[in-house]
């Protein structure tokens, strides 16, 4: 995979989007120059060239990226994350969202995606409101009580801070300011809620990155506003650790089934696996007529290799049957193809650019013989896993992507 000369204005190019390995990835028309600062404290330009939902792209000639990098989107806007090469031998960089410092307009953190899915599983628990707001110590509280109510934001969390502003000044409902360097924040959002008259959410980050917050400010009479302060750290915290449990068990489960010839991967996986090996071919597929230039490079790349006749036409055979499944369960994809001597294999990488698979349907969309759906790898799939020595399948809503391995001698 290379970035085409005409990055990223050319909308039938997606490598730099690709290779963000993330979901609603979209290319930044025309690139934006943006400051980096590395982890030395040197300083670069680059051009801010594709953003996701977790990952930004960077093109970067100055210096080279990795590590822990501040990316400068606007004054008051920063992202600070781990940088990595995203595509071989180009100045091109995946940077993988830690912390967003003032979130402005374009980008959002996934894990607010979680605390969301997190959120609206759980009922309000009134019985565990604190003290002070269940027992009001004037009307204002009482005002602000049922505002939040409202809102139905008072659920099982681990603290919630009640503040109200008024005269144009932020103080706590009863306890300490949570964090002072936070001020500035509930400020800015109660006046925006007391300006358009309705409720205001957003999320805000600890100054040191730690904490996840979840912030309401419902507006009141006389130009002031209640606001709740909620510390979801925890939560969200304990929402990832249960679905990285039900991945392993899949994929444990799955495992165990074929005798460890279906692996599930994971993004990072893919990509040190790619890592280990060495690029020869890539080759996109838009249509049938690619499929023949698909087996014809195959066929070259396998010659050299010296594998038995028959296991090679298997092997063919598996790679066509997976990037066919591109083009009828998607619109087309790419084709990467990887030796890796250290580990004798040759590995090729076929990502189409469907929906993905949901975890639930993967056990029958790879494993039951005749299932069908939208999210079905088809009945070629038995073929594949029949002539591969492994065959590892990692999905997200960007796509599915199959690592079909053969042994080399």
């Amino acid at each position: 995979m290379m970035l085409c000369e005409e990055c990223p204005t050319n909308p039938a190019c997606h490598n730099c989007l690709h290779a963000l390995r993330a979901g609603a990835a979209k290319k930044v028309v025309p690139a934006r120059k943006v400051r980096v600062t590395l982890e030395s404290g040197q300083t670069a330009l680059a051009e801010l060239r594709a953003i996701s939902r977790t990952a930004i792209g960077l093109y970067c000639k100055q210096e080279t990226l990795s590590a822990q990098v501040e990316v400068e989107l606007a004054a008051d806007f920063r992202i600070v994350g781990s940088a990595f090469q995203g595509i071989r031998d180009v100045p091109y960089y995946v940077l993988d969202i830690e912390k967003v410092l003032r979130r402005e307009e374009v980008l959002e953190r996934l894990l607010l995606d979680e605390f969301l899915q997190w959120h609206r599983r759980r009922d309000p628990l009134t019985d565990e409101w604190p003290l002070e707001l269940r027992q009001p110590e004037d009307e204002r509280h009482r005002m602000i009580k049922e505002e939040l109510q409202k809102l139905s934001i008072l659920r099982q969390v681990q603290s919630i801070y009640l503040y109200v502003m008024e005269n144009g000044v932020v103080r706590p409902i009863g306890g300490q300011m949570i964090e002072e360097k936070m001020t500035e924040d509930l400020k800015r959002v109660a006046e925006e809620a007391v300006w358009s008259g309705s409720a205001v959410r957003e999320q805000l980050v600890s100054a040191d990155g730690k904490r996840m917050f979840e912030l309401y400010a419902s507006p009141l009479p006389d130009q002031t506003c209640g606001l709740a302060l909620i510390d979801v750290t925890e939560a969200i915290a304990a929402e990832r650790k249960r679905q990285q449990k039900e991945w392993e068990l899949y994929k444990q489960v799955m495992g165990a089934v074929t005798q460890d010839k279906l692996i599930l991967l994971t993004d990072q996986e893919l990509h040190e696996l790619t890592e280990r090996g060495k690029q020869v071919a890539s080759i996109t597929i838009t249509s049938a007529e690619d499929l023949a230039s698909l087996r014809t490079e195959c066929k070259k790349i396998m010659a050299p290799l010296a594998m038995p006749e028959k296991r090679s036409l298997q092997f063919l055979v598996a790679v066509n049957e997976a990037a066919t499944n591109t083009l009828k369960h998607g619109s087309g994809g790419t084709v990467t193809i990887y030796i890796c001597r250290e580990e004798r294999l040759l590995r090729v990488i076929v990502h189409d650019r469907g929906q993905g698979i949901l975890l639930e349907e993967l056990p029958n969309a790879t494993l039951r013989q005749g299932y069908s759906s939208k999210h079905s790898l088809g009945v070629g799939f038995h073929v594949m896993l029949q002539f591969c020595y492994r065959l590892l399948v990692g999905t997200s809503s960007v796509g599915t992507k199959l690592v079909l391995e053969a042994i080399i001698p």
